[in-house]
């Protein structure tokens, strides 16, 4: 087994960090079955699992795995056994129940400070097992903290705010949820009302705080790019609070509206995975709210809670539906998993009620709630106020998100027809090419940096520094106005080849086109503390001058232009297309989703549904196959882990 294990990572299969691990148990005697599940519990950590799910693993091992790998060469296939051959071929391993005998009976699992952590049928790695145990309790803690709140007086606030309805208001739901414990889930999709609420909720727990000073509270997000939104977002929709003189007296102590993230905010520490903000130095704050929760992994959140006093208030924004972090964990979506169904108990909506001039609707409503204790501190927003369900984006959107395929089908063969015949969907389209180099692609890219490339050409009006940030801001304005997503990072239709691609059609004058050339933009790949730019932060090469050298321009999240001459810039990527993981948090005016040729264990509904809602105005889908499209919807990402167990 462990020549197998050998020979998966010479071809690929798997990471070193995965065979380390494995040689290491087997040279301290352990068997070669436990140093097997070892690796494969490592393997699957990098794929975004906490654990590896033995039952799941046994049931189908080719599926939970993903070996071999999508691109394996036909050599690699030839030399290396699939995971079911291996199974089947090891007295060991040849069945679950004598698996699970194997480990039970291993010094490296369920021992003090063992390296495995076996539960169930789940193996962890020691350190993700602690981290999940780490939040789940904390999480219960906060939520069984009920702080006293005088239903009156919130009604009154809240009646304020949100004025009297005749119908429910979930966005007032979720401020008086806010007010009953000390954590809450606010999900929805975009333009669900999530920036809306946080104002008011703030306000509200200002408003109603038991103490004399204001409120210590701190926003966060985990990019540097959603903390800047957050910002923006936050600023703009606290000018629509200052004509309500309810709230004028607490406006008047001033909301905060400075988002940071999430690593700035606990204070990294140098080559270390430690926070300067921990248990022992725990942060100085009395509310914590994190936006675009969806891309938090387990062992961020784990630090979060740590740091966090425990009289704090934890507040989690995001939408359950996107994808999931990039690094293990699948914090959201299992917190809110069954969340459109609300599942509240009968006592918790009587105090919802009570606070509000409308009631929680019936189907809400669940005698056997108690099963669903997240639920009961969860409130999603269904509406759209960007998206029509029954139109264009936000159609299109619900209808992946559902997965649903008949409408899709016909919309996939026929988007330019429906264009043309029903006006609410002249803004999808879907392009069917057998070639990532063809000329309608090529059309379409061109048009969309065209007003890019004219905005830089132009020039600033005058060369003084105020002229010159303001055509920076203009262009870095412009960048977002059109924006390809790939599904993928490899391969013909993957994101480093269309960004060679994209270059070359754009500037292949330029004899500097693959390295620093005027026009090109960029995005940040690791957090650089150095330079305080954030993993996920775009900027744009520009000439400040005739003789002046190439700099970069960011903008900060306070709106102000900064200057990066290259060379100080070690980690980043061309970004006229980048991957849908990276675009979390975005948001471009015509988004270009570009699907592999084909399929891959990757591509899912949440995926694709990611990709659609980063698009405000307009979306294209290109794709050489529709039935890939289709068979993606079919799939969900499906994360393991115990955070949601009893």
């Amino acid at each position: 087994m462990m020549h197998t294990l050998s020979l998966w990572y010479r071809h690929g299969w798997i990471r070193a960090i995965d065979l380390s691990l494995a040689e290491q148990l087997h040279q301290l005697g352990e068997p070669e079955a436990v140093a097997f599940m070892a690796a494969l519990t490592s393997f699957q950590l990098g794929q975004g699992h906490p654990c590896l799910e033995l039952a799941e693993l046994y049931q189908s091992p080719k599926t939970v795995l993903n070996l071999p790998p999508e691109h394996a060469q036909q050599e690699s296939l030839q030399a290396c056994d699939e995971p079911a051959e291996v199974f089947a071929s090891h007295s060991q391993l040849v069945n679950l129940q004598q698996c699970l005998e194997q480990l039970e009976q291993s010094g490296a699992v369920n021992a003090t400070n063992s390296p495995l952590v076996l539960v169930g049928t789940r193996l962890y790695l020691r350190r993700y097992y602690d981290y999940e145990q780490r939040i789940k309790k904390d999480l219960q803690q906060r939520m069984q903290f009920q702080p006293q709140v005088n239903t009156s007086q919130l009604q009154q606030v809240l009646d304020a705010l949100f004025g009297p309805a005749e119908r429910i208001s979930w966005q007032r739901t979720a401020c008086a949820m806010a007010m009953r414990s000390l954590f809450t889930i606010v999900t929805g999709g975009p333009g669900t009302g999530k920036t809306y609420t946080v104002v008011r909720l703030l306000a509200t727990l200002q408003k109603l705080r038991e103490q004399s000073q204001p409120l210590r509270i701190r926003l966060a997000a985990p990019t540097g790019k959603a903390a800047a939104r957050m910002t923006e977002s936050i600023s703009a929709e606290l000018e629509n609070l200052r004509a309500i003189p309810a709230v004028a007296d607490v406006l008047a102590e001033g909301l905060v509206t400075e988002a940071v993230t999430l690593h700035r905010l606990l204070g990294t520490v140098a080559n270390t995975r430690q926070f300067r903000h921990n248990a022992h130095n725990p942060l100085y704050t009395d509310v914590l709210i994190i936006d675009e929760a969806s891309m938090v992994d387990i062992e961020m959140l784990a630090a979060v809670v740590a740091a966090l006093p425990a009289q704090a208030r934890l507040i989690l924004l995001g939408d359950k539906d996107q994808l999931a972090s990039v690094e293990a964990g699948a914090i959201l979506g299992q917190l809110c998993e069954g969340a459109e169904h609300g599942h509240y108990t009968p006592q918790l909506v009587q105090w919802l009620n009570a606070t509000a001039t409308s009631q929680i609707p019936e189907d809400k409503v669940d005698a056997n709630g108690a099963q669903w204790p997240y639920l009961q501190y969860t409130t999603m927003f269904h509406e759209s106020r960007r998206f029509d369900a029954e139109k264009g984006i936000g159609k299109l959107a619900f209808e992946v998100n559902q997965q649903r395929t008949e409408w899709l089908q016909q919309w996939l063969r026929n988007s330019q027809t429906m264009a043309q015949q029903y006006p609410e969907f002249d803004n999808i389209h879907a392009l069917q090419c057998t070639r990532a180099d063809a000329a309608v692609i090529k059309q379409l890219v061109t048009d969309g940096y065209a007003p890019l490339q004219q905005l830089i050409k132009a020039g600033p009006e005058a060369q003084t520094d105020e002229a010159l940030n303001q055509w920076a801001k203009a262009v870095l304005t412009q960048l977002g106005e059109f924006q390809l997503l790939t599904a993928v990072r490899e391969g013909d239709w993957g994101m480093h080849a269309f960004n060679q691609r994209v270059t070359y059609w754009l500037h292949a004058d330029q004899s500097q086109q693959q390295g620093w050339f005027i026009g090109r933009p960029v995005m940040v790949t690791h957090n650089d503390y150095g330079l305080n730019l954030r993993n996920g932060d775009i900027g744009v090469v520009l000439q400040r001058g005739e003789n002046e050298p190439l700099r970069v321009a960011f903008l900060n999240p306070q709106g102000e232009v900064r200057w990066i001459l290259p060379s100080r810039l070690t980690h980043i990527d061309t970004a006229y297309a980048m991957t849908i993981h990276k675009s979390q948090g975005s948001e471009f005016n015509h988004t270009v989703v570009v699907m592999p040729q084909t399929d891959a264990p990757i591509l899912t509904k949440e995926l694709l549904y990611t990709g659609i809602t980063r698009a405000k105005n307009h979306f294209t889908l290109i794709c050489s196959q529709p039935q890939l499209v289709l068979k993606a919807v079919q799939r969900r990402v499906k994360r393991n882990g115990g955070l949601t167990d009893a």
